[in-house]
Formats: C-alpha cells, structure tokens, sequence
C-alpha cells in the first residue's frame, strides 16, 4: 500500500511538473515572439521614417523639370546614401521623368495610403512575381517623389531557422470609418501553410492610419522560442516528482516518529507539569498557579511547549496529553504538597475538552478521591481558539460549576469570543494578555485604552481579574492603582517544577 501510494504522488508530481514546466515554457517564449514582433514593427517604423526623410530632403520640383544629369546624379546619391532605398524616380501623372536606375517594372495594381500630409505609402503588386514592393511618394506641386523601399525580410532581424513556418503581414487602415474613406493596404512577408501556433499583434495608431503588425508562426517557428526540448521537460519533470515523493516519504516518516513518540510520552507519563505561581497584587502571596505542560523526556532532555503543543492540538493528542499530566499533577500533590493554604490550580483546556464527559469524570474522581488535598482545580481556555457550539460547550461547563470548578478565560482580548464569551460560558475570571499588559508606561494609546477597558468591564461585571506577564514594578503599581487583585509573570516567578513550586509559602 505505501509503494502504490509513493508511485500515485511521483505519477501525479511528475504530470503536474511536466504541465507547469511546459506552460512557463511557452509563456516564456510567447513572450519572446511579441518581443520580436515589437522590435520588427519598430524596425519597419524606422524604415519608413528613414526614406521620408530621405525624400523631405530632396529640393522642390519646378514646373520645367528635366532628367538632367545633375537631376539624375541625385537620385542616385539619395539612393546611395540611403540605407532602406533601392530606387527612386520623379514621376508626373504615373509617368517616371526620371530614376536612378533603369528598371523594367510591370504593375499589376497600386494601392496608395495617405500617412503624412505630404507623404503617402503604396504597395504595388507586380503581374510577374508575387512579391509586393512598398513605395513612398512625396507630392511637389505636379510631381512626386518616390522611392521604392527594401524589403524588410523579418528573417533578417528575428531568429528563423526553419522553412516556411512565418509570415509577418502589415495592415494600414483608416482610424476611424467615420472618415472620408481611404483604402486599405494589406502586404507582408513569407506565408506558410499550416497551424497558427502563436501570434502577436502590434498597433500603431497616428492622426492617419491605423497600423497593425502581425507576427505568425507555426509550431516550428515556436520552436524557436522555447528553451526545453520535450525530452528535457521529461527529465526535469522526472527530478522534481522524485524529490516530491522523497520529501513526502521523510515528512511522513517524521510525522509517524512524531506521533509515535508523543504516545510513548503519553504513556511513559513524560508531560509534566510546570507551575506558574499567581500571586495576591496586595500582599504579594502566592493564592494559585497556573499549570502549564513540558515534555520530560526519558534522557532527562526538557521540551518547550512550542515544539510539540501545536502539533498536538493539529493531531488530536492534546486530550490524552492533559490526562496524562494531570496524573503527574495528582502524584505532585501527594508527594510534595505541605502548604495548608487552600491554593487553586488552573488547567488549560481546548474546546476538545468539552465535547464528552472525560474531564469531567476525572476531576470528580479526583475530588472524590481525596487526593486534591485542600487544593482546588480551575479550567482556562484561551480565547485564541474557536468554541463552535458555545450552548453544547456550557451545558459541559455548568456540570464543573455544579462541582465547585470555575472557569477562567486567558489571553482575554486577543482571540474569536471576546465578550460574548463571558456572557455564555459562565467565565469568572479574565486573564489579561501579557501583551496589553506590556503597554503599560509605553505610548500605545489604542491597547492602553483596550487594558483600561477589559479592566473597567471586569469591575462592572463582577469578574475577578488575572494580569498575565507582569515583569516591573512600574506594572505591579499600575495594577495596584486598579484594583486588580491577583497577577502572574516573571517579576514573581517563571514556570518552575514541583519541587521548587512547593517550597513556596512552606
């Protein structure tokens, strides 16, 4: 069962990781190919702005225009000294006056765009091959400027390796329909047959024309783009699985040490208790302590709460924990208690706790044993966790108040109940966070007034209080001057063992 369990979460790990890794590696690459898609529309707006101004620079024509030398060596020495023109001429109505080459061309159509005021773009398709040509022209009264740009092969600016996998396709059309109509040019570069595996749009948009610039390709031309063959998304799928299903072997097998150990602990009676006096603010005499858990183990090695409690309370130990405590408590008083003093004894409990008569039961027998002495047993439950059911919670509680057992609410302020905790669980007594508490003589005017609050509610209640964490005198007075009657914290005393505990008020 656990092999079949190993191989479900490398199968489901490695499908998930393949995924994953093949969708960042196509996001990636989809994002490299809008790059290059960008950069080839930047490149052909360069071109463009390139040969205009080309032609902006070429002086007026006058009315007896003649292919003269000179005229003819300028059109050459544009050509010349141009990087994106192959050719240009003079023309009147269609007809070139002059060019700076001889060239044979057989125009099949032209289909003109105006992009400038003095400028306008054509494509013209040729009867005897398919490829356009892309011209700018420049009026000057009568005649035009033109000039026939190089085709801009995207091959040369964007890495292709493969055969017929792209097409980059411009498209210039008006900005808005409402306009007076102008005809739309369409012309690109290489076409392929095939699946569109990815393509990105850009647009431009001028006072004139409304430009968009296409980059498709197919899964060849994605190819590309991707930086992991198939095979390695395999290989890198296959590590990462493993490491998941190896890390969830050592979690599962540090979970089962963990629980496992904790019931040796449980049944070895390794949870002790851990008293923290809590004493009269009056007169400073110990009235009570609150018992708080460690974990002992067989070595002598002392474990904080910190690193089992959560744990214990996520796995549904904590129950058995607390029973197993109170047995060492009980032996405690047996064994060490000399105090005549009547002293109470907090136990903290979860909402767990309330949920059967368990508790209840033992700490009945407990007081029909005899063996709580003159002592007496009180319950705190934090208000950091959650009573779901807080009439179920109370008919449990009022069988403790039947008994003689209150309850006192701890870390009062900071969790889910709040008041209304107070008002239907049958709480008497608060217990102040120690972090309100640390406010005390510090500029913190919100928790100062929460402190004054819980305080003043306390009194008009009936409520007794217990200040938590108290560590200097400056506190102490403050608590004085508020007529809080009992307190705990490290200006009295740490949690100590039994035997330090019990030597106190001997």
């Amino acid at each position: 069962m656990e092999r079949l369990t190993y191989c479900g979460i490398l199968l489901i790990a490695f499908v998930l990781f393949g995924l994953g890794i093949t969708f960042v590696d196509n996001y990636v690459a989809k994002q490299l190919v809008q790059r290059d898609a960008e950069l080839l529309s930047n490149k052909l707006a360069m071109y463009i702005d390139d040969s205009a101004n080309e032609l902006r620079n070429l002086p007026d024509i006058t009315e007896d225009y003649q292919c003269t030398a000179d005229n003819f060596q300028l059109l050459s020495d544009t050509v010349f000294n141009s990087t994106f023109i192959r050719w240009t001429a003079v023309l009147k109505d269609l007809t070139v006056l002059c060019a700076s080459q001889k060239v044979d061309r057989h125009v099949e159509s032209v289909v003109q765009h105006q992009i400038a005021s003095d400028l306008t773009m054509a494509v013209v398709n040729h009867s005897e091959s398919a490829p356009h040509e892309l011209f700018l022209a420049r009026q000057s009264g009568e005649y035009q400027y033109v000039a026939s740009i190089v085709p801009m092969n995207p091959r040369y600016f964007v890495p292709v390796k493969c055969q017929n996998c792209l097409e980059y396709t411009i498209t210039i059309d008006s900005v808005n329909d409402l306009l007076a109509p102008m005809p739309f040019i369409e012309f690109g570069f290489e076409e392929f047959e095939g699946n569109h595996a990815i393509e990105h749009v850009v647009t431009l948009r001028s006072e004139r024309y409304l430009a968009r610039f296409a980059l498709t390709g197919n899964n060849d031309f994605l190819d590309q783009y991707r930086s992991l063959t198939y095979i390695m998304v395999v290989i890198l799928s296959l590590i990462l699985s493993s490491l998941v299903a190896l890390y969830y072997r050592y979690w599962l097998s540090r979970y089962s040490s963990t629980r496992a150990q904790i019931k040796h602990a449980i049944k070895h009676g390794e949870f002790i208790p851990y008293y923290q006096p809590i004493v009269n603010v009056a007169d400073g005499k110990v009235v009570g302590a609150e018992v708080l858990m460690r974990w002992l183990k067989g070595n002598g090695e002392l474990i904080p709460p910190n690193q089992f409690i959560p744990y214990a309370e996520s796995q549904g130990l904590i129950v058995d924990m607390t029973y197993s405590m109170l047995d060492v408590m009980v032996a405690d008083f047996e064994k060490l208690a000399q105090q005549k003093t009547p002293l109470f004894f907090s136990i903290n409990i979860v909402p767990e706790h309330l949920k059967s008569d368990r508790l209840f039961d033992y700490i009945k027998a407990l007081q029909d044993s005899g063996k709580l002495k003159q002592y007496r047993i009180s319950l705190e439950i934090t208000e950091r966790q959650p009573i779901t059911d807080l009439v179920e919670a109370r008919k449990m509680l009022d069988k403790f108040y039947a008994i003689g057992i209150d309850l006192k609410l701890d870390d009062a302020g900071m969790g889910y109940g709040g008041f209304s905790y107070v008002q239907k669980l049958g709480i008497s007594t608060l217990k102040i966070d120690k972090a309100f508490i640390d406010t005390i003589g510090v500029k913190d005017i919100f928790n100062e007034k929460t402190l004054d609050a819980i305080i003043s509610f306390s009194k008009k209640s009936g409520l007794s209080v217990i200040a938590e964490g108290v560590e200097t005198d400056e506190q102490l007075n403050y608590l004085k001057e508020q007529n809080v009657e009992l307190a705990q914290g490290y200006l009295f005393s740490k949690p100590i063992a039994a035997a330090a505990f019990f030597q106190i008020n001997r």
